[in-house]
């Protein structure tokens, strides 16, 4: 994991006039005024800290500011998404996690939770959470996809579902030169039936890899109805609040 995070610096480092790292809400200000891409140091799983929640207090000095906590199968704290025997309930060193995530001003990501865990997590975090990228299952019927139970409660304690882009990527480093009409379509539904059941506040665009797509989304946000303040919430604006909410000031 170190290593990871390591080359993830060197990354950020190589390009200190394009790059800003966010290790503050005041960082979210700084990138903008200067006119940077503010990035987030995020992990994925949280085996790699094993049954110590309090080594998170040196990730994030290094700067690790987000965690996506599963991935597909049961780990020490929780169970992911593919788990469905257990009951899914955090254990009690999940909850420490919790808890030590929150007071280092860590975002929980509970993208990949299977639903009780998701549930218990949103109810035992004294701050808000997101589920960074899962489509809504009343649309997409998978295990991976987030419940209305599940979007309700998120919203409710000031969480954000992030609706990813069911749109294809060109190959290779090939940019985009237009989206498919039918792959829009779909992103829109989505989007528009997770307002319906959270409202504005609670939506956001869960891009995963696939940012490039953005443009496209805003357009087509705009195009079927919603306003520019709507739309500036969806893409970006309501994971901003929550940002600003977590991270150290």
């Amino acid at each position: 994991m170190l290593g990871v995070l390591d080359r993830f610096l060197l990354n950020v480092e190589a390009y200190p006039e394009q790059v800003l790292l966010v290790r503050t809400a005041r960082d979210l200000d700084a990138a903008r005024a200067a006119g940077k891409v503010a990035v987030l140091m995020g992990a994925n799983r949280s085996d790699w800290f094993g049954d110590g929640p309090g080594i998170l207090r040196m990730f994030a000095r290094l700067g690790l500011r987000m965690i996506t906590l599963g991935q597909a199968t049961r780990e020490l704290g929780w169970d992911a998404s593919n788990e469905t025997r257990s009951g899914g309930r955090m254990t009690e060193l999940g909850v420490r996690m919790i808890a030590e995530m929150n007071a280092a001003g860590i975002l929980i990501d509970l993208a990949h939770s299977n639903d009780p865990c998701a549930l218990d997590i949103i109810e035992v975090s004294t701050k808000p959470v997101v589920d960074s990228h899962s489509h809504p299952r009343a649309l997409v019927d998978e295990p991976r996809a987030a419940p209305d139970e599940v979007m309700r409660a998120l919203v409710k304690r000031g969480g954000v579902l992030g609706i990813p882009p069911p749109i294809t990527r060109p190959p290779g480093d090939v940019p985009y030169q237009a989206v498919a009409s039918e792959q829009l379509e779909q992103t829109l539904v989505q989007v528009r039936y997770a307002v319906d059941v959270m409202g504005v506040e609670g939506v956001g665009i869960g891009t995963h890899f696939n940012s490039a797509v953005l443009p496209w989304v805003v357009e087509g946000l705009l195009d079927v109805g919603f306003t520019e303040e709507e739309t500036s919430k969806i893409c970006g604006g309501n994971y901003l609040r929550v940002l600003r909410e977590i991270l150290p000031a």
